[in-house]
């Protein structure tokens, strides 16, 4: 059966997901929890009270000690999941999601004023004498958590070769192998195999419209009479 081009698309949009997300609610959750980041502060209130009141050191602790860093492949066995502060903890490792919310969490019981903000690659936590960095600065933000919701705008700094080499590293690269073995065999052998079946209901609708072979002793517009001798 040969695929229209919009549902060709389609299947290979829908192989994607299948790949990268074999149970879609994980993409689901990770969805619902962007667009309402989980600041728990009964999460983290045994481990607030052991840390300085200092917002620089408790991000310090957190990346250091509490949420090591490591991909969402190595951790959800997903490109990409924004996880609940609960789902961090039990993990004991994470992303910049991951010690995003953490960290929000903490401030939040310490009653530290914060703001989550975002690049096309990063999120982080602004709070009163962050200092910036390479990757966490006012030129990169694309958005920003304002009054319960993120507001975005393009980033005053944006530069499309690095931005491209940045998201391979995070989600292609640490992939394995087995999945980027069968997101590339997919996205290949679809295509293919609507190819060939498209050239197959050709030959066969080129066969039956062929004339019918004509008689013995007849040619087409010939009629062949008696000869003589």
């Amino acid at each position: 059966m040969r695929f229209s081009r919009p549902a060709l698309v389609l299947l290979l949009v829908l192989w994607v997901v299948v790949v990268l997300y074999p149970d879609p609610n994980v993409l689901w959750h990770s969805i619902r929890n962007i667009q309402h980041p989980d600041v728990n502060a009964a999460a983290v209130a045994s481990l607030a009270a052991r840390l300085p009141n200092n917002p620089r050191l408790i991000e310090a602790v957190v990346d250091q000690r509490i949420v090591p860093y490591a991909y969402d492949w190595q951790v959800n066995g997903v490109p990409w999941y924004f996880p609940t502060t609960a789902q961090v903890l039990r993990a004991g490792r994470g992303d910049c999601e991951s010690r995003a919310v953490v960290l929000a969490s903490i401030l939040k019981v310490k009653g530290i004023p914060y703001q989550l903000r975002m690049s096309f690659d990063h999120i982080w936590v602004d709070y009163p004498g962050k200092r910036p960095n390479a990757i966490e600065n006012d030129s990169l933000v694309l958005a920003e958590r304002k009054g319960g919701h993120f507001v975005f705008h393009w980033p005053k700094q944006f530069h499309l070769r690095q931005e491209i080499s940045d998201q391979l590293a995070v989600y292609w690269t640490p992939m394995p192998d087995v999945r980027k073995g069968l997101l590339l065999g997919g996205l290949l052998i679809i295509p293919l195999l609507n190819s060939l079946a498209a050239l197959a209901g050709g030959l066969g609708g080129s066969q039956a419209q062929l004339p019918p072979a004509a008689a013995p002793g007849r040619r087409r517009g010939l009629t062949v009479g008696p000869q003589r001798v």
